[in-house]
Formats: C-alpha cells, structure tokens, sequence
C-alpha cells in the first residue's frame, strides 16, 4: 500500500471510530462517491477536533492556522495531508471555489472565541461560521441544494452539540446550554456538575429544542448527502432514548454510539428515499 494511502486509513478509522454510522453509509453510495465521502468527512472530523477537542486556544489556533495554509496550497496543487491529498485528488474537489477552504478553517479558527449563548438561536449562529462553511463544500463536492445550505448546517450543527455531551467523561462548566434554558430551571453552569432534577429538567428541554430543529431540518433538506441524513436520524434515535433516561446526561455519556446497530437499517431506508426522489 502507497505510504499516502496507509496515513490517510489511519485518518479515516478515526473519522469512523468517532461516527462509526459512516461505514454502513458507504455500503449505498456509488463507488466515486465513497472516498470523496470519506476524506472530507476526515477534513471536517480533524478542524472539529482542533476548535473543540484542544484545551490549549493558542495550540488549537497555530494547527488551524497550519489547516489554513494547507488547504490553500492543495487548491493550487501542493497537498502535504493525506487528507488533502486524497479529497483533491478527486476531479469533483476542484469544482469548490478556492475560496471556501479559506473561510472553511477561518470558520473553525472562529470556534475558539466561543461566547456563552443566551438562547438557542444564538447558540445556532455562534457555530454558524463553521457549520455554513461545511454545508456550502458538501452541497458543491456532492450536487446538494444551495437553498438548503441553512437547513444542512443546521444538522451538522446540533449533531456537533448532541455530541459534545456524548463525549463529556466529566461534566463541565463548558457544557453549551444557553443562558435563558439556565434561566428557566433555576441553574448556574456551576450547578450542573451534580445530577439532579434540576439538571434532568433542563436537559429534557434543551434535548427537545435539539429534536424540533432536527426535525425540521430533514423535512428541509431533501438533497442533503445520504451521510448527513443517516447520522440526523441516529441522533433523533440518540435524543429520545436519553429524554426518557432517569439522567439523561449521564445516559448519553454512557452511549456515545447509540444506533450504531440499526445504521445499516437507516442507511438502507435513507439511500430508498433519495433514490425515488432523483
């Protein structure tokens, strides 16, 4: 196996191992399709895991800033990443306005000067600057609806929250509830390092906002990617099981990978729909 393959496979189990859905994905997407999938899924998996994942904001911004440079040299034919080298060495990438990468990893350079949100339309629009970026390469790399970008973006958004209480081993101050639901039960950040019935009902309700907007978002987005639907119907799944959970913050930190089982069922069910629809 060529050295680029065997460090992108390395990228990619990571990228699989955080949303193992994606491999059941594959089995229903056209074999040119598959890697394309795979190696923008990585790109967007390593920016998240720098803005979100690094606790040092200095670290984070000199390797996004590296994502930076990186992205703008693979435009011009220069790929250093195996991710890089993979994605725009598909025929489909050189379609995306060169322009995109840069606001792209300026998106997700916007993610480390996170303020806390005061309601859910807030919280939505700080992750905007990333989320829209993402949505607006995805729609061009797999011929997606521009008029529903917002919809998309909406999706990747709330599976990015739903997610970061997944991953919480410790609850913190961090977590990304908006003021007003704080407001509403009575709480401080502080208070939700216990568990307790205030803290159940705050995540019922926040749950239940992540479930309307997902809700809404599918009825929107008819020509979202197959991977972008399946993995939005999973965190449906995900929400309702941990809304009727005793501790529903503690049951979704226990299953990460709620779903996982029926992804190939979903995946299947999804790939039907879009099928009739084209």
């Amino acid at each position: 196996m060529p050295e680029n393959s065997t460090a992108f496979a390395s990228f990619e189990q990571k990228w699989l191992a955080a949303h193992p859905e994606q491999a059941a994905v594959a089995v229903f997407l056209a074999p040119s399709e598959r890697l394309r999938t795979s190696a923008f899924g990585c790109l967007v998996h390593e920016l998240e895991q720098t803005a979100f994942g690094l606790r040092e904001a200095q670290a984070a911004a000199v390797k996004l800033a590296w994502w930076r440079q990186e992205l703008i040299g693979a435009c011009a034919g220069n790929p250093r990443h195996p991710i890089s080298a993979v994605l725009f060495a598909d025929p489909r990438t050189q379609t995306v306005d060169a322009g995109s990468w840069s606001v792209l990893a300026d998106g997700a350079l916007a993610m480390l000067e996170q303020r806390n949100a005061s309601n859910f339309t807030d919280l939505l629009g700080n992750r905007a600057a990333l989320y829209v970026a993402v949505a607006r390469i995805e729609s061009t790399l797999f011929c997606g609806s521009p008029a529903q970008l917002d919809a998309i973006a909406t999706l990747w958004t709330i599976s990015h929250l739903l997610h970061a209480l997944s991953i919480s081993t410790e609850v913190s101050e961090r977590l990304p509830l908006p003021l007003d639901l704080l407001a509403r039960h009575g709480l401080t950040r502080s208070m939700l390092t216990q568990p307790g019935e205030g803290r159940t009902a705050a995540l019922r309700d926040y749950l239940g906002v992540l479930s309307e907007h997902v809700g809404a978002a599918l009825a929107e987005t008819s020509g979202a990617t197959l991977g972008c639907r399946v993995r939005a119907r999973l965190d449906l799944a995900a929400i309702r099981q941990a809304v009727r959970a005793p501790d529903p913050l503690s049951w979704l930190i226990a299953h990460p990978h709620v779903g996982r089982w029926t992804s190939l069922w979903s995946a299947w069910s999804e790939a039907r729909q879009l099928a009739r629809r084209r």
